[in-house]
């Protein structure tokens, strides 16, 4: 029950971006991209909200750029469209994407080679990402730099003076409220340093979006980064999310997401396809609030 991309397709840029990647959190809303993490629709997110489910949803956070940084050498693992560039080119250090039960990376650098899951918690608008190192030879810095759209899905960001550069950051939860009427929103990242420099980025082509003949290029604002010491072995696990993750582990809530879908499994199948499809199909299921009616018929 395995859907894989090797090297050969994810160091082919204009192939890579072809190939895309969703999950959902069965309240409409989700987060998905190309399997290279380049955003091409205004629809990619890592953590598209459904703020008034099912019908109402926010692109809070468009993606999180990882860099790998070894005896002050940095290594981008991002991949961004600027129109006439494509930088950083951190698709050239994946050498493998699967999905089975979840998205799954494999990132491969000077001797570093890390594994990435991503998963949405059923129920909740929250993602969670794990970093797992499956090789390293000495400790490396793992940088985090969360880029935020904060809009209606349909629409585009642009740079302002609005947004709001305030945050929290304390027991390694990171919080912050972009405008007056969005969802607050949460990031934690467990042992973490946070280095504050807001900054608006500029100019992110979505190409699919241009091939439509819409809109399609976007500003994403970022407040700062986030820093972690890692070695081989160790396992790191973020949430992002519009509730307060304090308290929360993302590898436990990843472990009970897992058991969930797992569950969806137990019936007989009589081949691959039919358990793939299940859990596609479980992917565009949405919960309902169906609105009281009086007597009277009024609501």
């Amino acid at each position: 029950m395995l859907l894989q991309k090797n090297k050969t397709v994810l160091s082919d840029y204009n192939e890579a971006i072809q190939h895309e990647w969703l999950e959902t959190n069965g309240l409409g809303g989700w987060s998905g991209s190309s399997v290279i993490g380049c955003n091409t629709r205004r629809y990619h997110s890592l953590l598209m909200a459904a703020t008034v489910p099912p019908a109402e949803r926010m692109n809070l956070i468009s993606k999180l750029d990882e860099t790998i940084i070894i005896n002050n050498e940095r290594f981008e693992l991002g991949t961004n469209n600027y129109g006439d560039t494509i930088a950083p080119q951190g698709y050239q250090y994946l050498s493998s994407f699967k999905k089975e039960i979840f998205p799954e990376w494999i990132h491969e650098v000077n001797g570093v080679e890390v594994k990435k899951t991503i998963a949405m918690v059923h129920g909740e608008n929250t993602t969670v990402i794990i970093y797992e190192v499956v090789k390293a030879a000495k400790t490396f810095t793992l940088e985090l730099l969360p880029l935020l759209a904060v809009r209606g899905y349909h629409s585009m960001m642009h740079a302002n003076n609005d947004a709001h550069w305030d945050v929290l950051f304390n027991n390694n939860v990171f919080k912050t409220k972009v405008y007056e009427s969005t969802p607050e929103i949460f990031i934690k990242v467990p042992d973490a340093k946070y280095e504050h420099h807001p900054n608006w980025f500029y100019n992110f082509n979505y190409s699919i979006e241009q091939y439509r003949g819409l809109d399609f290029v976007e500003d994403l604002f970022n407040h700062g980064k986030f820093l972690v010491e890692l070695k081989q072995g160790d396992t790191l696990g973020i949430i992002l999310t519009t509730e307060d993750p304090s308290g929360k582990n993302a590898i436990e809530l990843l472990l009970k997401e897992k058991q969930r879908r797992e569950g969806l499994l137990e019936q007989p199948f009589s081949s691959t396809v039919e358990q793939i499809l299940t859990l596609a199909a479980d992917q565009f299921i949405v919960k309902r609030t169906i609105p009281k009616v009086s007597l009277t018929g009024g609501i």
